[in-house]
């Protein structure tokens, strides 16, 4: 079989580039162990990678037991560039700054209550461009992330009015002249479990985000399942029976949706916003029509995840809800009725290490790999890992 040399040599590159990013401070003698490449063709790419500034060389390993010269080790350059990641709701975006090795920075919440898309949009332009005055790096890449059906870069469909059909990548791309990714909220939540969360444990994964719509994110094989047109995780919509009239259904956005399960919460309490600190009192006070509405949460929610496990049969299931963050005790509630079931695979229930972020980096780690060109391969980003090395060359 004959195979074209420049793709053997780009895809030498980015398996490579993969190396120091996954494993730095690394050696040229490992990396060449590591990917069974001879010495000389990844001496050439490391030497490239070196001229563009893509990694730097941060002192000398241990030498081998025969002796011998202590080999250099290299680290990916994290002041090549940073990218951004926002995320719109319906009523704010949120937005960080990352660099390259996942470390995020400066996250910030604007409300955009009754603002109008042009004035979104024109929010978010401003923020951007205070960043790019701010920062002496260059940006790389803006990833963005919201609820509805997203494919090929392309807003098919959006619980946010005048968003579907609407080129955000395109209006971005064109203002920065970086590239820009969309991808909806639950897909990047699952990135983000597979890239920073799960470090690679999980090869088979659903992370289910529950915010203004309920959404599945689906990893198989390390790699997300898209579906047809990006169809794939839209469980929002789909029917449940009622839990005391079977012949009675309703969509899983109807009892479990956030902003559903909210409004109830607040009725009870007459109350014209959400209070925190009141719902958490309540729920330690065992106040019954508190109860009773996360009751309801926690029976449909495990028949959710129930059903997701059985047909799916992932290494684990994670939960991004910023509800069960307030009152983590409610997932074993959802694990008893999970229990209940009369499944096969009955795959383990995790709710998500940082459900404020967990989007947003998951947008970071889709253009980081674009701005990187190593769509297709994985990164694993290891924060604690990157602040004990900046502290040991310090």
């Amino acid at each position: 079989m004959i195979i074209n040399k420049h793709i053997m040599r780009t895809t030498n590159e980015k398996q490579v580039l993969q190396q120091i990013v996954n494993a730095g401070p690394i050696s040229r003698s490992q990396i060449s162990r590591n990917l069974s490449l001879n010495k000389v063709t990844v001496s050439d790419i490391y030497s490239q990678l070196l001229h563009e500034g893509l990694i730097r060389e941060v002192g000398h390993g241990v030498s081998t037991r025969n002796g011998g010269r202590k080999p250099v080790m290299a680290l990916l350059n994290v002041g090549y560039g940073y990218v951004i990641s926002i995320n719109i709701l319906r009523s704010r975006f949120s937005m960080i700054t990352c660099r390259l090795d996942g470390r995020s920075e400066n996250y910030e919440s604007v409300s955009t209550r009754n603002v109008d898309l042009t004035s979104v949009l024109d929010m978010i332009d401003e923020r951007i461009n205070h960043t790019v005055s701010a920062s002496p790096n260059r940006l790389l890449g803006i990833a963005f992330g919201l609820d509805g059906t997203i494919y090929d870069n392309q807003i098919l469909g959006a619980s946010l009015k005048g968003f579907k059909n609407f080129d955000l990548a395109k209006y971005f791309s064109d203002k920065f002249q970086v590239p820009v990714v969309l991808e909806n909220l639950a897909n990047e939540s699952a990135i983000y479990e597979r890239d920073f969360a799960g470090e690679g444990v999980y090869r088979n994964l659903i992370s289910v985000t529950i915010r203004d719509q309920v959404a599945a994110g689906i990893v198989t094989e390390g790699h997300l399942y898209r579906g047809h047109n990006g169809e794939a995780g839209n469980i929002g919509c789909c029917p449940l029976a009622d839990r005391y009239q079977e012949d009675n259904t309703e969509t899983v956005n109807h009892y479990v949706a956030e902003g559903n399960v909210l409004q109830r919460i607040m009725a009870y309490q007459h109350l014209d916003r959400v209070d925190v600190n009141r719902i958490r009192r309540d729920y330690l006070g065992h106040r019954p029509e508190l109860l009773s509405i996360l009751d309801e949460f926690a029976y449909y929610l495990g028949k959710v995840l129930g059903n997701l496990s059985s047909t799916f049969a992932p290494d684990a299931i994670v939960v991004n809800a910023p509800i069960l963050e307030l009152l983590p005790e409610l997932m074993d509630q959802v694990r008893e009725y999970v229990g209940q079931m009369d499944i096969c695979r009955k795959a383990p229930l995790l709710l998500t290490k940082n459900s404020k972020e967990a989007s947003l980096l998951g947008g970071a780690s889709a253009i980081i790999h674009r701005a990187l060109a190593l769509d297709d391969l994985q990164l694993t980003f290891g924060n604690q890992r990157s602040a004990v090395l900046e502290e040991v060359e310090s």
